[in-house]
C-alpha cells in the first residue's frame, strides 16, 4: 500500500460529525446538524464562492456541508440572504466553526 493509499484511508475512516445548535431547533428541541468531513476542494469552492469574505464563508459552510440525518442537505443557497441578514452572528459563526473543522468531532459533540 502506497502514501496515496493511506491518504485516502484516513480521510475515509474520519466520522461524520453531529452536533445540536438548541438556538435553531423547534418545540424545545435542538437541530440537529450533521457534517462530512471538509476536503480541499470543497474549502477551494467555498473561499471562491465567498468572494474574499469571511463571513459569507461561513454562510456558503453551512449551506454545502450542513445535513439532517438522512445525509440530505438541510440549507441551500436560497437561505443565503436570510442566514446572511437575519441570523445569530455568534450561532452562525460556531455552526461554521464546528463544520469547517475548528472543532474535532468530540468537542463538536461537547464531549
Amino acid at each position: 500500500m502506497g502514501a496515496i493509499d493511506n491518504v485516502v484511508a484516513h480521510f475515509d475512516a474520519q466520522e461524520i460529525i453531529s452536533f445540536e445548535v438548541a438556538e435553531w431547533g423547534t418545540e424545545g428541541e435542538p437541530l440537529v446538524i450533521y457534517s462530512k468531513p471538509l476536503t480541499l476542494q470543497e474549502s477551494k469552492k467555498l473561499y471562491k464562492m465567498a468572494n474574499d469574505s469571511d463571513l459569507e464563508v461561513m454562510v456558503y459552510a453551512i449551506i454545502t456541508k450542513a445535513l439532517d440525518a438522512d445525509g440530505e442537505k438541510i440549507f441551500s443557497l436560497a437561505d443565503k440572504q436570510t442566514l446572511m441578514n437575519r441570523a445569530d452572528v455568534g450561532v452562525v459563526a460556531d455552526v461554521a466553526g464546528k463544520i469547517l473543522g475548528a472543532m474535532t468531532p468530540d468537542q463538536a459533540e461537547g464531549k
